[in-house]
């Protein structure tokens, strides 16, 4: 009878030194594959976000999710919304609505307003659900509220992966219909509240980051849902006019300034203010609006080109 050859210890060895080798070579592929697919997902989120925004404004003239402030304290004592427990103002208080002065009452109106309410809106409307703002490359995990309507707001930072257009500045300035198709309205919460802290421009290859520069040299100033703090690369962003696009850098608005800063109040050197602008967190009087002192005194004192997106 003929007896079966059986695999020696070097041949089984051999097997399986190539069996890991292939696995070695095929597990960043499949790494890579799954954050692809995972930034698709995030890029429907934000279309979707989109999408439910153009609806909500259809109903209400035009204008996308602006709770309500105190318009009177756009310039003086200023609209608070960049600092608070958890990243959002008024996280103690989600359960109170926030409001506008009125003719009877002037002096009332919230200037404490987190700019999350926008998004909360949409979700107490049946817009979309809460699922619908977590990116799956972020690491946020879902605000579990179960009650949507007795809240106004995200219970956390870590509850919400996008930031949108900060709507508490001049009329301009606010998320609406009618905008450029250019302008940057939402999209991946931006590097500033994870950071903290003023900027560090000395990453570019020539000693200060430009439009020119490799998208590797803008990791500091990208989201960090897609590669980590520090090390993010790219964004999720959502356009005026609905389409969402995946840009490797966050210098896309009209004027093509970093929509993750505020305009700085000065222009020169050239084009450096519009890529370098002020972190929210540290803009002029501390409460910024979107291009907020963007021409000094000499003009309007705000530019509504200005795309300041946060968280």
């Amino acid at each position: 009878m003929r007896r079966k050859r059986a695999f020696t210890l070097v041949e089984l060895l051999v097997v399986i030194a190539i069996i890991a080798l292939l696995i070695s070579i095929l597990l960043p592929s499949l790494s890579r594959a799954r954050e692809l697919s995972k930034r698709l997902v995030c890029g429907s989120n934000t279309k979707s976000l989109g999408t439910s925004s153009k609806i909500y404004a259809n109903d209400n003239q035009e204008r996308w999710m602006i709770p309500g402030f105190k318009q009177a304290a756009i310039n003086t004592p200023g609209i608070q919304y960049t600092d608070g427990d958890n990243g959002l103002v008024g996280n103690d208080n989600r359960t109170q609505q926030s409001t506008k002065e009125t003719s009877t009452a002037p002096n009332a109106g919230s200037t404490r307003v987190s700019v999350t309410r926008s998004f909360w809106m949409l979700v107490r409307s049946g817009e979309v659900t809460v699922n619908q703002f977590i990116c799956p490359s972020s690491g946020d995990v879902m605000d579990e509220t179960e009650n949507v309507d007795f809240y106004y707001d995200f219970l956390s930072y870590v509850n919400i992966s996008y930031g949108y257009q900060v709507p508490f500045g001049p009329r301009d300035t606010q998320p609406r219909e009618g905008m450029d198709n250019r302008q940057v309205v939402a999209g991946d919460k931006g590097p500033w509240y994870v950071q903290g802290g003023d900027p560090n421009w000395s990453t570019g290859a020539a000693g200060l980051v430009t439009a020119n520069d490799s998208p590797k040299a803008w990791r500091t100033f990208n989201s960090p849902n897609h590669g980590g703090s520090s090390n993010g690369e790219g964004q999720n962003l959502l356009f005026a006019d609905g389409h969402s696009s995946f840009m490797p850098m966050p210098a896309v608005g009209i004027d093509h300034d970093n929509v993750f800063t505020l305009m700085a109040d000065t222009w020169t050197p050239q084009l450096y203010n519009l890529l370098h602008g002020d972190v929210p967190l540290r803009g002029p009087n501390g409460w910024p609006y979107p291009g907020m002192q963007a021409f000094n005194s000499t003009n309007t004192g705000y530019s509504s080109t200005d795309s300041l997106i946060y968280p």
